[in-house]
């Protein structure tokens, strides 16, 4: 069984760990065997994380929840770039349990399937994250009510997005090293004007209001303090901002940028992403995406 997941972007500016967005800009494939037997085997074919890893957690989460056992090899070629900020490692759980459901014969009910790739993305981030992996199994734009247990809603808007991926190392861990700075504590008015963003955004997304999923965008919580962690970022959202774009907001934990467009500013605000990280001294592939449908699609069409 071959199943694809699709990279996301999540928190998309105000909506940290609770909103992410499926898009086409990339994806992972995995091929799954179910046998009968007790074991989990993961090969991967780029950047191979050792045997800690998010398809493997995810699965042994899953068949423990489950109280069944089965041998499961699963073979992982993931083209989402690692490490900055699309979801990969997530999107390569997704679609491993959404092969495995199928390949076994098993009904799952889908919030337990972003359950279990939640918990394998300890793996990878040092703690359970239900954002990009609710994302890329169920597609289109996810909204986290509660993670205990999940509770989500799905929308399905029409945005086009400039996905900008910048060339540059990211360190170890960089999740955790990104949550480490975030501030623990925030003045009450900037409370109260993020949770106008928050709700800006989320209605935004249940209408496909472009304006309003633009206010959304802005943030001064995290991405103030982040900015100076991402490569480019103050001259690719004033260059992005000034070309046409509605918003602009890095994606997830970064490096990765993202830009909400309307079709017709494509090209005039991908000319102004590459000039700003030019200008940064910094290579970057801009590639534009679409909101599009999560692995759970297999597990519908079986």
């Amino acid at each position: 069984m071959r199943v694809s997941a699709p990279s996301t972007s999540a928190n998309l500016g105000s909506g940290f760990d609770i909103v992410a967005v499926a898009h086409d800009a990339y994806f992972a494939d995995v091929d799954v065997t179910v046998r009968s037997g007790c074991s989990v085997n993961v090969r991967f074919a780029q950047h191979d994380p050792g045997p800690d890893n998010t398809v493997t957690r995810s699965l042994r989460f899953l068949m423990d929840r489950l109280g069944i056992c089965k041998d499961v090899d699963v073979y992982v070629d993931n083209r989402i770039p690692i490490g900055k900020g699309l979801g990969s490692s997530g999107a390569a759980a997704a679609a491993a349990l959404v092969g495995f459901a199928v390949e076994a014969g098993i009904e799952v009910d889908p919030a337990l399937l972003v359950t279990a790739a939640g918990m394998g993305e300890a793996a990878a981030a040092g703690s359970p994250h239900y954002d990009n992996v609710s994302a890329a199994l169920l597609g289109g734009a996810v909204v986290l009510l509660d993670t205990e247990p999940v509770v989500y809603r799905r929308f399905s808007p029409k945005l086009t997005l400039l996905v900008a991926v910048p060339h540059v190392e990211t360190p170890p861990q960089k999740t955790r090293l990104m949550r480490e700075v975030l501030p623990r504590e925030v003045p009450f008015r900037t409370y109260v004007e993020q949770l106008a963003r928050v709700s800006s955004l989320v209605l935004g997304l249940s209408t496909g209001d472009l304006g309003l999923v633009a206010r959304g965008m802005t943030d001064e919580v995290v991405e103030k303090a982040r900015m100076r962690l991402i490569p480019g970022y103050l001259r690719v959202r004033e260059y992005a901002l000034a070309s046409g774009a509605l918003g602009v907001a890095v994606s997830g934990a970064g490096p990765t940028m993202v830009a909400l467009v309307e079709e017709k500013d494509v090209d005039s605000v991908k000319h102004a992403i590459r000039r700003a990280y030019s200008e940064e001294g910094v290579e970057a592939d801009v590639k534009d995406a679409h909101i599009c449908d999560g692995a759970m699609a297999y597990y519908r069409q079986r």
